[in-house]
Formats: C-alpha cells, sequence, structure tokens
C-alpha cells in the first residue's frame, strides 16, 4: 500500500476546495453507470522517492486505490465503524505526469458507488435523462 492523497481543487469564484469532480459524460461501457457506478476526474498526488523501484505504473495506482479505500481510523468511543471517505473507488483510466523535484501525480478517472459525496464537486448522473 502506497500512501496517497487526491489533490485539493478550487472551485472558480469560492475559496471552498474538494478533491475531485462528477464528470459529466456518459460511460456507458461502465457496467451500471447513472445506477449505482459514477465517474469523477481527480489528481492523486504521491511521493515519488516513497516508491520501491520493483514498482510498476500498475503497482503504483493499485495502492494508491487500496489506500483511498481504506476507512479513516476509528475515533475513541466511537460506536459505528467508520467508511471510506470517497465510497468504493476503483480505477476507469489514468495517466502518469512529473511535477517538480521529486512530485508526481496521476490524472486519473476513478468510477465510485457514490451518486453525491461532499468531498466531491457536482452530483454523477441518473440514468433517467
Amino acid at each position: 500500500m502506497l500512501k496517497c492523497r487526491l489533490r485539493d481543487m478550487p472551485s472558480r469564484g469560492t475559496t471552498e476546495v474538494r478533491q475531485g469532480r462528477y464528470h459529466g459524460s456518459n460511460f456507458w461501457d461502465v457496467g451500471g453507470f447513472g445506477k449505482n457506478k459514477w465517474v469523477i476526474g481527480a489528481y492523486i498526488d504521491f511521493n515519488y522517492t516513497d516508491v520501491p523501484p520493483w514498482m510498476g505504473e500498475g503497482e503504483i495506482i493499485k495502492g494508491c486505490i487500496e489506500y483511498l479505500n481504506e476507512p479513516p481510523p476509528r475515533r475513541k468511543y466511537e460506536k459505528k465503524a467508520s467508511s471510506s471517505l470517497y465510497g468504493s473507488l476503483d480505477v476507469y483510466q489514468y495517466r502518469f505526469k512529473k511535477g517538480g523535484e521529486n512530485t508526481s501525480y496521476i490524472e486519473v478517472m476513478l468510477i465510485t458507488d457514490q451518486r453525491r459525496n461532499k468531498h466531491f464537486w457536482g452530483k454523477g448522473k441518473s440514468d433517467k435523462f
């Protein structure tokens, strides 16, 4: 598992930031699109020096998604177990980009099972257009 985080994305005209944006296109090749799966666009930041040299791009993205799908630790005296912040994420498409010194990021389109999430801009399209 690789420590990654979703990059903050500001909105135009406000100071509020969120970590991604629901994609406005139709993805009919995603099974259940518009019913129980939606696509978001985001950037994943990670430190390139933390990546072992034997890891390829596929293992890096898999490790990042495992880390993002992990629920936050349970707070003291909390009865209900926490769920993942972003829903259940899966990769649709990705592209590695090089940043500055030892920084890299991934342009990624992720599939989530939540139509509305406070961490993403907008909301997912319904299958009833």
